[in-house]
Order: C-alpha cells, then structure tokens, then sequence
C-alpha cells in the first residue's frame, strides 16, 4: 500500500527510493518515530515548539539547561532520542558546548540550532560542531517541521549507506538485517 504522499507511483522507482519510501511510510504511521529533545530556558519557547512537533506526530520531550539535556541523553530514556531543537542562549552550560557535548558520545544525533540571533559567524560554529541545521527564532511552524523532518531524513539515508558499505565490504552484523 502507498501512503497518500506518494499517490501511488512506487511501481516507477527504483529498489532504493521505494526501500525508501518504506521507511517514510513507516515513520508517518509511527512505527519508526523517535522522541524530539527541546531545550531552551524559556518555557514559552519550548510550550510552542513541543506544540509543532507533537502537531507533527512527534513525541517531545523538554529539557531546560544544557545540564539536563546531557543527563537526560545519557539516560536510559536518552535511547529514544533521535533528534535534538537546541537554544543556543542559555545561562549554564550554553547551546554550543552542549551540542560539542552531546556530538562526543551521540555522534550521529542531529541536532537543529535555535537562536533569537543569528550572526554568520554563530551559523558558522554551530554547523562545524556538528549541527544539522540552524535557524532564527521565532521560525514559522512550517520552517520548523521541514528541518525536522530532513535531519530526520538525513540520518536514515547516513544509516542506509553505512550498511550497503558494510554489505559490500562483507562486514554486515546482525543489527544490519532487522
């Protein structure tokens, strides 16, 4: 069956985009959702961005320093995150050094950089520590679905090339073939 985005045309792809495809679907119908980590100081910030990502079909949770984000990616509830909406003005541990943080040990965890301002310099930094995208606030709820939904993307493409290059090398192991 085809989900409605694809109006029907995975007979015309090819093996990889309708594998692809799958996944998308799969992810919609919520079998493959992973949780959004907010963090942010303002509860207003994180009130409104909880709104669009559980609006979107994502479960949300929120963290209000880099300190607790940190603990709380190095939770056993940590698991579950599959991407992070991170503040990069905070008092404490501020967005940038958790973000150099969070990349240490979850290095394949994208994470999507927010500030009220935004120099080229700051985008710079942030997308050299490993940040999948970046954006102002207040950002449009459309704005932030899209940037949501194409770390997401990236991150399950990144997967699909490393096992076709460990299949090719003859290095698959069991995680490969569930």
């Amino acid at each position: 069956a085809t989900g409605p985005i694809w109006n029907g045309l995975s007979a015309n792809l090819p093996r990889g985009l309708i594998q692809r495809k799958e996944l998308l679907r799969h992810r919609d119908c919520g079998v493959m959702t992973k949780t959004i980590l907010i963090v942010d100081d303002d509860p207003t910030q994180r009130r409104l961005m909880r709104a669009v990502c559980e609006r979107a079909g994502y479960p949300v949770l929120q963290a209000d320093s880099g300190e607790n984000a940190i603990a709380l990616l190095q939770s056993a509830q940590g698991a579950d995150i599959g991407l992070v909406m991170l503040d990069l003005r905070m008092p404490g541990l501020g967005g940038m050094e958790t973000l150099k943080r969070a990349k240490s040990f979850r290095e394949e965890l994208p994470v999507i950089v927010l500030t009220a301002q935004g120099g080229i310099d700051t985008v710079v930094e942030a997308m050299q520590n490993g940040a999948a995208d970046f954006f102002v606030k207040p950002a449009s709820p459309e704005r932030g679905v899209v940037s949501i939904n194409n770390a997401l993307n990236m991150t399950v493409l990144k997967g699909e090339v490393s096992r076709l290059k460990r299949r090719h090398e003859g290095s698959l192991a069991f995680k490969d073939l569930i």
